[in-house]
């Protein structure tokens, strides 16, 4: 009895931390791509150029992050070091972001979110801490 309610409050934790992590995401008009320098976000921000394709690898990893945890491919300290991981790619792109993203910028962050899917990768595969 306990296991199905814990597994229900897991499942509940797990769906509000995919909608709090998106929601910045989903509010923000990326117009038609990151070529588009007429409208959307980011406008005048940082060249015109918005940062979508980031914003949405980021949530999308994140929920990874949480599945595999909720799933068993992860130990949750593994869990927990992606999570930080995640955290600090957040604090350097908002370092970034504060004087627009020059191109070596938009890199650098693009190579810490490659960085931490092959480290999520790694850790699935190592099967270490988990119930394989």
């Amino acid at each position: 009895m306990t296991t199905a309610l814990t597994k229900k409050a897991l499942l509940s934790l797990l769906a509000a931390s995919a909608v709090a992590i998106a929601t910045p995401t989903l509010a923000q008009d990326y117009g038609r791509g990151h070529g588009d320098r007429g409208g959307g976000y980011g406008q005048n921000y940082n060249g015109g150029w918005n940062g979508g394709g980031l914003n949405g690898e980021q949530a999308r990893l994140a929920q990874r992050i949480d599945r595999a945890a909720y799933n068993g491919r992860i130990s949750r300290r593994e869990a927990q070091s992606l999570r930080w991981q995640l955290d600090e790619y957040q604090r350097v792109e908002w370092r970034y972001r504060r004087d627009g993203l020059s191109h070596w910028e938009r890199r650098d962050l693009q190579d810490r979110l490659d960085r931490i899917e092959r480290n999520l990768r790694g850790e699935s595969r190592d099967r270490d801490g988990h119930r394989w």
